[in-house]
């Protein structure tokens, strides 16, 4: 992190966990969780819910296991921090992942992106992109990716 005119490093108020429900982003919680409780920094957990294009009735079945599962996937985040001594505020957005970690960091201003990294390799990894990747490049603060 960069310092301020006087040599001190900027405090870490606000930190951003974003997940995924994949066992590195629940490491990233972990990691994140106790850096807030010794910081007394505020911590928010945000879930993506990828937009997939599908026929209409499809994709209405589709959005609503989407909401579930990023019901469950937030509730086991914030069950983590809550065990580590933290109450963390929860955030859901829609769309790419990348995009709308930025955007959210863009509006919410932490210090610190806190990403689990899962490795995405192959083809599925040369077309999507790594969402840690894309974060971490683009950026506009510091950024912890956990394995």
């Amino acid at each position: 992190m960069e310092g301020t005119q006087d040599g001190d490093l900027e405090r870490v108020s606000r930190i951003l966990v974003a997940v995924d429900g994949s066992e590195p982003s629940r490491r990233a919680i972990d990691m994140a969780s106790e850096m807030a409780k010794a910081l007394g920094a505020e911590i928010t957990i945000l879930h993506v819910v990828e937009i997939e294009e599908m026929p209409t009735l499809i994709g209405e079945a589709e959005d609503m296991r989407a909401d579930e599962d990023a019901q469950i996937v937030l509730g086991m985040a914030a069950k983590l921090a809550k065990g580590k001594g933290v109450e963390p505020k929860i955030a859901v957005r829609r769309g790419h992942p990348a995009n709308q970690i930025l955007r959210f960091s863009d509006a919410y201003s932490p210090q610190l992106i806190v990403l689990g990294t899962r490795g995405v390799t192959g083809a599925k990894g040369i077309l999507m992109g790594s969402v840690s990747t894309a974060v971490s490049r683009k950026a506009r603060v510091s950024i912890m990716l956990v394995r």
